[in-house]
């Protein structure tokens, strides 16, 4: 999904900046609507902007940590323990949002949403041409 390539390390970290600040305000109009117009799932949307924000969060990290010269064996590691961390999000913030009865169809739906956005603003920032 990630293509950087003839960009030098700092050209990345910006576009990835600017891909995360995107991000964070996409999420923040989602809440800020939810809240003006479904007060009672306001706990999910929330909790799925949270949920979106932080594997979002993790992925950008984990790229940024791909950029340094590293063998294939370690590589696959990173890429397993990148897994095994958004796993770990997943399993919790489902289980929080179950214990404490926060709507998962809310949550499921704006995390859902806010990852394609993330997809869309990517593929934007590569046909654009990272301006």
């Amino acid at each position: 999904m990630f293509s950087f390539q003839g960009m030098d390390r700092s050209e990345v970290v910006a576009a990835l900046a600017k891909l995360y600040r995107r991000q964070v305000y996409i999420a923040a109009a989602m809440v800020v609507g939810a809240a003006l117009l479904m007060k009672p799932a306001l706990t999910g949307v929330g909790s799925g902007a949270v949920w979106s924000l932080l594997d979002t969060l993790l992925l950008v990290i984990s790229v940024l940590k791909g950029l340094n010269r590293m063998s294939e064996a370690e590589l696959k590691f990173r890429v397993f323990m990148n897994f095994v961390k958004r796993l770990t999000l997943a399993l919790v913030m489902l289980y929080l949002v179950h214990r404490y009865n926060a709507g998962i169809v809310w949550m499921l739906i704006v995390f859902t949403l806010l990852h394609l956005t993330l997809v869309l603003n990517f593929k934007l920032l590569i046909f654009t041409g990272r301006k």
